[in-house]
């Protein structure tokens, strides 16, 4: 299924529209996806098509800086902020017709959790998430240096961090699509420093996390579907790669039954 693009004040948007012979309810929500650290829309090809199939429009898009989103600078890029990938959602969600499923990885599942802090979300599903600093999740010690952009790592750090059970063919192309990171946003991420007003999240929430996740361990997901009172699911032969390769039809599977089930 190939993808319509579009753009929404900076940020490119891949969109994918359900076929005309899907018989769900049109009256179900847009769906919006966000990316992780490093990552762009591409890491959604494998999720997007059948997200779309089941009848859901998606929207995937592109944090400022990368995958035809505007450019920014090396010293904006190492300064920017989780609240600036909040920005770059409210762009996007701004552009819909209705308030959207939000279904985010990673570093953008904390994004995430801070728009719905203060907007209207149908749904908020996070996969292998990072977690704010409510849940007291052990800090990862990785080398930070604050001045400039974070990575990538190393393709073999790159593929142990963010590719388990890709082949090296897949490993490969994936890591050639990796760019360089916020230091800001990379250290925010893996020393979980951002807070959430808890409060604020009245919407379904699905947790779910890789058994073998070494950034964001499935005890640091549990403790958050916790802290929400949200469903909570372990993938126990996945680790921080949920989007692609053999398990991605899966998750992302299991993600459509969850939110069938409610819309």
């Amino acid at each position: 299924m190939s993808a319509q693009h579009y753009k929404a004040d900076g940020i490119f948007v891949e969109r994918y529209t359900p076929p005309k012979s899907n018989s769900a309810p049109s009256s179900r929500p847009p769906v919006l996806l966000v990316h992780g650290g490093c990552h762009a829309a591409w890491c959604w090809s494998e999720h997007a098509p059948i997200y779309s199939s089941a009848g859901y429009e998606v929207h995937a898009l592109n944090w400022l800086g990368r995958g035809g989103s505007d450019l920014i600078s090396d010293a904006q890029l190492t300064e920017a902020s989780f609240p600036d990938v909040v920005e770059d959602i409210e762009k996007v969600a701004g552009q819909l017709a209705e308030p959207p499923i939000l279904i985010a990885h990673s570093m953008g599942a904390l994004a995430a959790q801070l728009y719905a802090m203060k907007h209207n979300v149908r749904a908020l599903v996070l996969l292998t998430p990072v977690v704010p600093s409510n849940v007291g999740a052990t800090p990862i010690e990785i080398p930070i240096d604050l001045a400039q952009p974070w990575g990538p790592p190393p393709p073999e750090v790159a593929r142990q961090l963010f590719f388990q059970g890709l082949d090296d063919e897949a490993s490969e192309r994936a890591f050639g699509l990796l760019v360089h990171e916020s230091s800001r946003r990379v250290y925010d991420a893996t020393r979980w420093t951002v807070p959430v007003d808890v409060s604020k999240f009245n919407m379904p929430m699905m947790v779910l996390s890789g058994a073998l996740d070494v950034l964001t361990p499935p005890d640091t997901g549990e403790k958050l579907a916790r802290l929400y009172g949200a469903d909570y699911h372990v993938e126990p032969e996945l680790g921080h790669n949920v989007l692609l390769g053999s398990g991605a039809r899966r998750v992302a599977e299991k993600v459509t039954q969850w939110l069938d089930a409610r819309f």
